[in-house]
């Protein structure tokens, strides 16, 4: 449950696209500067998938039929604040439906199918308005073009960062999944690599991630299956994804 210290309605904004001005720029700072925050929003964001998905839709058309429709955000607030009735009715639903049985029971899942359910873009957490003036400004543009999801105009700009420095290392993460977006699985495997092999830097722990899908969508599913109890067994803070995509591999 959200810890009860971060502004709900902060976070919603965010998510929502709502937050402008100088409180997008205070809550981009403080997601610089608050890895616990980071997490909230991450968390928050999953939540966000998973109503998405399929299995949940039809979930959800079932629930509709019991009390009223609500919006995803409605949603999303009634589970942080702590109603947690909306998710033990799902649960009954779900036994009644025999779905809980079909997502523990089957084992086969397709790469795609693992993909699909676990893989989303990284967001971008640097706020280029306050880097602009101690940032080089190609860097600039080509995280502003990733933000915008206008991933081949960011590879370029990218790569023109990558020619002066080859061990950039947003240079090279942003890189890398601009890369997957555009399904040169082989390229961003190369992006990722360098960032590990660093190992003194801020994205490691996401590098070690998305490395995984790398070997997923390359057809390397024992690497992919090293790759991924290598994350499990370790601190990160994917762990738990790690494990349940273990549960599907093996």
């Amino acid at each position: 449950m959200m810890n009860e210290k971060f502004d709900f309605e902060k976070i919603e904004g965010f998510l929502s696209d709502d937050l402008i001005g100088d409180e997008l720029l205070e809550f981009e700072n403080q997601l610089l500067d608050n890895p616990d925050l980071q997490q909230e929003v991450d968390l928050l964001q999953e939540i966000d998938m998973a109503i998405m998905e399929d299995d949940v839709m039809d979930l959800r058309s079932k629930l509709e039929a019991i009390e009223p429709p609500q919006s995803p955000k409605v949603r999303r607030s009634m589970i942080y604040m702590g109603k947690w009735h909306l998710v033990a009715a799902s649960l009954i639903v779900l036994i009644g439906i025999g779905s809980i049985m079909y997502m523990m029971g089957n084992s086969n899942y397709s790469e795609e199918d693992i993909y699909g359910r676990y893989y989303k873009p990284y967001n971008v957490i640097i706020n280029t308005r306050s880097v602009e003036a101690n940032t080089s400004k190609l860097l600039v543009n080509a995280l502003k073009s990733y933000e915008a999801k206008e991933y081949t105009t960011a590879l370029s700009l990218f790569q023109q960062v990558l020619e002066k420095d080859s061990l950039n290392i947003t240079g090279n993460f942003y890189s890398g999944i601009s890369n997957i977006e555009i399904k040169k699985y082989y390229a961003a495997n190369k992006n990722f690599n360098r960032i590990i092999q660093h190992k003194n830097n801020l994205f490691i722990e996401q590098s070690e991630w998305y490395l995984g899908f790398c070997y997923l969508m390359t057809n390397k599913k024992e690497e992919a299956i090293r790759q991924f109890h290598t994350i499990a067994q370790s601190n990160s803070f994917y762990k738990e994804k790690a494990q349940e995509i273990l549960n599907r591999l093996e």
